[in-house]
């Protein structure tokens, strides 16, 4: 299971995969939260893991399809503004813009002039072929199903504690309980790669998602009112 895991964190990329765990966590808390302090109720706390699954479901869906049509688009514009075919700039003007697409990438924290360099050098070099074009789509396709299973497996600590446990209030406190030590350890064990101290990250990362899904219960959960009575 373990090794599952790891290899769909290779295939969909460790930041892009803590950011889907912090998105599916998030998005079902609220609703855990906002059942528990009474904003939304339940006859049946099936209704409630339909309500959960499908917020998850629907917005880990949604998150795949933009995260492959940006890349695809993304693409596309790198080969143009590489190639300098389609579009009416000038060399310095093409430049200039593959340093703007340096942000939050490694070369970000090279000086200006590194940058500047790296980016003149790169206009000099040949695009890939057509299929190879094609296999990095196809790479961007598995990420974008990886992003959809991230989002979708935070749902197991949410929904197991309620079918499982008679007393639907005491579920969803586990559930919140085993949420925030997943999120804890998620944090604890993406710290390397972070840059940050292991311990610092996992309560960061638990801080982080606790407090936003619990200002979300207050701030937006009652537009979600037609699910309750």
């Amino acid at each position: 299971m373990i090794a599952a895991v790891r290899r769909l964190m290779v295939m969909t990329g460790a930041s892009t995969a803590l950011q889907e765990i912090l998105y599916g966590f998030i998005m079902s808390l609220i609703f855990v939260y906002a059942t528990l302090f009474g904003i939304l109720v339940y006859d049946d706390p099936i209704n409630f893991i339909w309500v959960v699954v499908g917020m998850n479901v629907t917005w880990g869906a949604i998150d795949a399809v933009i995260f492959y049509y940006l890349g695809v688009c993304d693409q596309r514009r790198y080969v143009r503004l590489m190639s300098g075919k389609g579009i009416n700039m000038t060399r310095e003007q093409r430049v200039e813009a593959l340093m703007n697409e340096l942000s939050a990438s490694p070369l970000d924290v090279l000086k200006s002039d590194e940058q500047r360099e790296f980016c003149e050098k790169m206009l000099d070099r040949e695009i890939e072929c057509d299929e190879e074009l094609k296999a990095d789509r196809r790479s961007m396709a598995m990420s974008s199903v990886g992003t959809f299973l991230f989002t979708v497996m935070t749902l197991i600590p949410i929904i197991v504690p309620v079918l499982v446990i008679p007393d639907f209030f005491l579920a969803l406190n586990i559930t919140t309980y085993l949420s925030s030590t997943i999120l804890f350890f998620v944090g604890f064990f993406m710290g390397p790669h972070l840059g940050v101290n292991r311990f610092v990250s996992g309560a960061v990362l638990f801080l982080l998602a606790w407090s936003i899904a619990l200002i979300a219960t207050f701030t937006g959960g009652r537009a979600h009112s037609p699910t309750s009575n």
